[in-house]
């Protein structure tokens, strides 16, 4: 269910026409001890062609999840991928579709998707799929793609902050919950309309049970990334590596992916996913401020 957006002011701040919606699916991962997952995703949906015929899109989307069959140490103790009920959804995919008339088109769809509970209980590495679609889409009214314009000018902007993070994780033993804060200094720099660059230092507390040396439970490290800006929202993608590796980091390597909303040009808030690989840390609750 989605509704494709025609303004101008849409156009201008996005550079395209764009669809906002939900969707709800069931995914049966075909294994007695994966079980199934129903899911409720709000996605974004940003076109780079659009004209009577032909459309391609890219589409992006979380929510939340119902999982069928978590970990148990008796009854399941072979799904180490998710252990909680609820669980994190995230999705990014491309659509191509064609318009045999004015309402309904064929649709193919290439998807990658992710479920994981955030680290709020263990074990918690998390399902990864790719999903590859072919469907109908109908439109209840007949409607018209407005002709191209000129695009007005825009200000790209330039910004310093600092996120403010934190969590609750459930250690690897199962039995305490571990508190994570965090803080990031960060430099953004838009170079498009709906897409900037990213660099950040994170510095990271994440508690351990019984641990003998303070300094394991610090993390510092640099970050590189790319931000795309959907108005208010913003989804970004980051990568880094330690030059202070906490003991609870299972590698050199880590990944951001957060997405945020400016509340107004000083304020931001959200969550964020740190992932090590394919293997999900922790989600994280945000609070910004830029300079």
């Amino acid at each position: 269910m989605s509704r494709l957006i025609l303004t101008e002011k849409i156009r201008e701040t996005f550079g395209t026409f764009v669809k906002w919606g939900t969707c709800f699916n069931y995914v049966n991962f075909n294994h007695k001890d994966l079980g199934y997952a129903l899911t409720g995703l709000a996605h974004i949906e940003p076109f780079f062609k659009l004209n009577s015929e032909w459309r391609i899109s890219v589409k992006l989307g979380t929510g939340l999840a119902y999982m069928s069959n978590p970990y148990h140490p008796t009854d399941n103790p072979q799904n180490l991928t998710y252990s909680s009920r609820i669980a994190f959804p995230l999705y990014v995919g491309a659509n191509t579709y064609y318009f045999f008339n004015k309402q309904t088109a064929v649709k193919i769809n290439l998807s990658y998707q992710h479920i994981s509970n955030g680290g709020f209980k263990q074990p918690n590495l998390g399902i990864n799929y790719p999903v590859i679609g072919l469907g109908l889409e109908h439109a209840l009214d007949t409607y018209s793609i407005p002709p191209k314009k000129a695009l007005g000018q825009y200000e790209k902007e330039r910004c310093v902050g600092l996120l403010m993070g934190y969590s609750i994780k459930e250690d690897t033993t199962n039995t305490n919950n571990q508190h994570v804060a965090t803080a990031m200094l960060f430099y953004s720099r838009q170079v498009t309309r709906i897409n900037s660059i990213t660099g950040a230092i994170s510095t990271e507390y994440q508690q351990i049970a019984q641990s003998s040396n303070a300094l394991d439970e610090w993390s510092i490290a640099p970050m590189i990334g790319n931000e795309l800006i959907f108005g208010k929202l913003l989804f970004g993608q980051q990568i880094g590596a330690y030059i202070l590796r906490g003991e609870s980091a299972p590698n050199a390597l880590l990944q951001n992916y957060y997405l945020l909303y400016k509340i107004n040009s000083n304020l931001r808030t959200g969550v964020n996913l740190k992932v090590h690989g394919r293997v999900a840390d922790y989600l994280s609750f945000q609070f910004g401020l830029v300079f």
